[in-house]
């Protein structure tokens, strides 16, 4: 027969376990609202992003393909992911691909900063543009943005594009009667157009080249060798704001274009910059801050920015 004790060991025994149990279940519930609460949130925040039209900043972790800087805006919360337009021609091959998101949502009256990791699940490319599914981020972090806003000027708003092959070890000019015909240039109306902006942000800008010749480079393509470079350009078209912006920049990176094989883009990175007072001659430098980029440059990109979501 079991005695009084041993009842009372199987008894504290059954308990202890009903307990485990029932510990165990209250935090799997404590664990599955916590996650339904975030999810929530992540869905209403990117929610405001899409009713607020914001762009969304997708920076590829692979850094050496050069698969960094796409702009996009988000169109549709899935169940299966984020749809968004890109701004650009993304490459199927891109499918699968971790990516880092950048954006910006306006709340009480203040902009908040938010940034996840997801991964590209499908690509559909629709002409110069495509649409991408991201995985839906289970998290946000918080915190200011890290990147700068990297997007492609209309062609309209370019006038004029010089290179020069550029010197590190000699003085940069300091009046524009010191500098002599660029190894290329661009005027607006041009047939050809040897030269194109590709993209521009506060701290650099990608420059566009076509290849007739692959194995002739129309700079010098070398990680790490200066250009000098000039861009005149409209800041705002309807009231003609002409601005004529100097730069030295440094050659970061050279790709050609996965959509075709005889586009070459140039990244470069802003050294130095001016501004040319209309009709002065003087060139006055100033040094390029890489987490402040460049103050006229940052103007001309959030105003077109703001043009390209109002019009989207």
């Amino acid at each position: 027969m079991i005695s009084t004790a041993q009842y009372a060991l199987i008894f504290a025994v059954l308990l202890t376990a009903v307990l485990c149990v029932v510990v165990v279940m209250r935090s799997r519930m404590q664990t599955n609202k916590y996650a339904a609460r975030r999810k929530n949130v992540v869905n209403r925040i990117l929610e405001q992003a899409q009713e607020q039209n914001e762009s969304l900043d997708i920076k590829m972790l692979d850094d050496e393909t050069g698969k960094n800087g796409l702009a996009a805006t988000l169109q549709h919360m899935r169940n299966d992911g984020i749809e968004v337009d890109v701004l650009s021609y993304v490459p199927r091959d891109w499918e699968q691909t971790w990516v880092d998101v950048y954006f910006r949502v306006t709340q009480n009256n203040r902009i908040s900063f938010y940034k996840f990791r997801s991964k590209i699940v499908s690509v559909k490319a629709q002409g110069n543009r495509s649409i991408i599914v991201l995985a839906r981020p289970e998290d946000l972090e918080v915190g200011q943005k890290r990147n700068f806003i990297r997007i492609r000027p209309p062609k309209e708003t370019v006038r004029v594009i010089g290179l020069w092959h550029l010197d590190p070890g000699k003085p940069v000019p300091k009046d524009t009667s010191e500098i002599g015909a660029p190894v290329i240039h661009y005027k607006l109306g041009m047939k050809n157009e040897p030269v194109q902006v590709e993209n521009i942000s506060a701290t650099g800008l990608g420059l566009r080249f076509p290849m007739e010749a692959p194995d002739v480079n129309p700079v010098n393509l070398d990680k790490g060798s200066h250009l000098l470079c000039l861009v005149i350009y409209n800041l705002d078209a309807k009231e003609d704001q002409v601005v004529t912006f100097w730069c030295t920049c440094e050659v970061v990176n050279a790709r050609v274009l996965a959509d075709s094989e005889n586009v070459l883009v140039l990244g470069t990175q802003f050294t130095n910059w001016s501004v040319l007072e209309p009709g002065k001659s003087e060139i006055h430098w100033f040094n390029c801050s890489p987490t402040k980029g460049v103050a006229p440059i940052t103007q001309w990109v959030m105003h077109m920015d703001k043009k390209q979501r109002k019009f989207m």
